[in-house]
């Protein structure tokens, strides 16, 4: 089928799924009060692709079927298809503020990159290369929504989780002629309640030889419908404020709280023809490593960043201009800040595009350095775009009323009391609670933590970085400056220079 419609997709995830949250069963997502803001803004990035103004940038032709597809599951075949790819992403990312971690573009960059590597997946253990290429098409074709866990839960965090003996961790348990059967639980399923299908993928199972105890039983990759019999997901409290006097007291919480939960595996059984993965005790260099799937996903990501950060910095401006403090110095020092902020991150995504290159699989890639640069520092840039506007806002940002309070008893003193030089106290009141809301709410805080860890821990990424980094010749550099140096001076410059201090004295 083709690209799905909004309608279409709402109707999906009445599927029977298992979703708990807050003591709840849920059974009904979409008019759930904890998830419906978020399903719609879901189905509304679908419909954009029916939009007759951008259904060129967000479709291609399905190179199986001709249909029009979703961009964001293209195989880049050039560097214009990178470029093409990050127009597709940028787009939803406007849309969105960069808000939404797990919007769809995010899995279907790395499936794309996994099934254009497709023959890595050819292994001794299991021979998976066919089903990862047929589960991309999947995806493409039916326009699927994923979600994915990587994780081990966090319950003794000195030790590795495949020395612990634990039930805990999801492990395969059992498996026959039909495919496997996985018991345990991942984390973090960001979006599992809105998504179509979970991909699960090797967690960070790295050891030595002598410590392969069970080992094998941690190794696997697949990827099942979210409504799975025995498949469970377990949420967070939401932070979506739907008894909040009005929707627009939190405006980014009712539209984008995508939600986390842990999945729970209760002996689920995954079909052979849906198995990536089989005891393969080099599952994480594999995945991470010669699949080369890191530049694509963090090449969403660094779109995302672009569009977010620029989000950042036009509520900046805006609480700003609303009280005329930008009119001050050190408030122009601080919205430069947030400026350079947003550049940076664009500047990272178009360099990133334009050092694209070709990898051996035929597929293009976007440049690994300047993504390298932007996850190592963008998240410590938007804590501070948050602090920024924190300070920007200062007591307004918690002096601010409900939006309620326009139609309220008390509307006429809110309509005297609430305004500033450069806004009524109905576009104040909005503009602010939208500043909370962005750098200081529950959401914010979950907002600074995605940023922090969405890729992993930033300073195992830090050193990787270094470790990868080609120091040699830089530090070669310096010492033949040294070398080149010390015989200058030892020649003719050395005698001109004795010369210059005997004539001054």
């Amino acid at each position: 089928m083709p690209i799905r419609t909004g309608r279409e997709y709402l109707r999906s995830l009445d599927d029977g799924r298992t979703i708990c949250i807050d003591g709840d069963q849920v059974t009904d997502v979409v008019n759930d009060r904890r998830f419906a803001g978020a399903a719609e803004t879901m189905a509304m990035l679908l419909e954009m692709q029916h939009d007759a103004g951008l259904t060129d940038k967000l479709t291609y032709a399905s190179p199986s079927s001709g249909e029009k597809v979703g961009m964001t599951h293209i195989t880049p075949l050039s560097k214009d298809d990178v470029v093409a790819r990050g127009d597709a992403i940028q787009i939803w990312m406007d849309a969105t503020c960069g808000m939404l971690g797990r919007s769809p573009d995010y899995k279907n960059v790395m499936v794309a990159a996994w099934a254009a590597a497709s023959e890595i997946f050819d292994r001794d253990s299991f021979q998976g290369a066919a089903n990862v290429r047929d589960f991309h098409q999947h995806v493409r074709e039916n326009d699927l929504v994923m979600t994915h866990v990587l994780v081990n839960p966090q319950v003794d965090r000195s030790r590795p989780a495949h020395l612990q003996e634990s039930e805990i961790v999801a492990q395969i348990v059992a498996e026959d002629d039909a495919g496997i059967t996985i018991r345990g639980a991942r984390m973090v399923a960001t979006l599992c309640a809105l998504a179509n299908e979970i991909v699960v993928m090797p967690a960070a199972i790295r050891w030595a030889t002598d410590e392969q105890r069970k080992s094998d039983d941690y190794s696997f990759g697949f990827a099942i419908p979210a409504n799975t019999e025995g498949l469970r997901f377990i949420c967070r409290p939401s932070m979506a404020h739907p008894d909040s006097g009005s929707p627009m007291d939190y405006p980014l919480s009712s539209m984008y709280e995508e939600s986390d939960g842990i999945a729970i595996f209760d002996d689920v059984k995954v079909p052979w023809e849906r198995v990536f993965i089989y005891r393969d005790d080099e599952a994480e260099t594999l995945i991470h490593g010669k699949t080369r799937v890191g530049p694509h996903a963090l090449h969403q990501s660094v779109v995302r960043a672009a569009a977010k950060s620029e989000f950042m910095m036009a509520l900046a401006l805006a609480v700003a201009r609303s009280t005329k403090i930008d009119e001050h110095l050190n408030v122009q020092l601080l919205l430069a800040e947030t400026i350079n902020i947003a550049e940076f991150a664009r500047t990272c995504r178009v360099a990133a595009e334009a050092e694209s290159f070709q990898t051996p699989f035929g597929n293009w890639s976007p440049g690994l350095a300047p993504i390298q640069l932007w996850q190592s520092m963008f998240w410590k840039f938007y804590n501070r775009q948050c602090e920024i506007i924190n300070t920007l806002g200062a007591g307004g940002l918690v002096g601010v009323p409900s939006i309620a309070e326009l139609a309220g008893e008390v509307k006429d003193d809110v309509e005297k009391y609430f305004q500033s030089v450069n806004a009524d106290s109905p576009t104040r009141i909005k503009l602010f609670r939208l500043a909370y809301d962005a750098s200081l709410s529950s959401f914010a805080g979950r907002q600074r933590l995605y940023e922090q860890y969405y890729s992993g821990d930033p300073n195992r990424s830090q050193s990787l970085r270094f470790r990868m980094f080609d120091k040699d010749a830089h530090i070669d550099r310096i010492h033949h400056m040294l070398d080149d140096m010390e015989q200058r001076f030892s020649g003719g410059i050395g005698e001109r220079v004795a010369a210059f201090r005997e004539a001054g004295e």
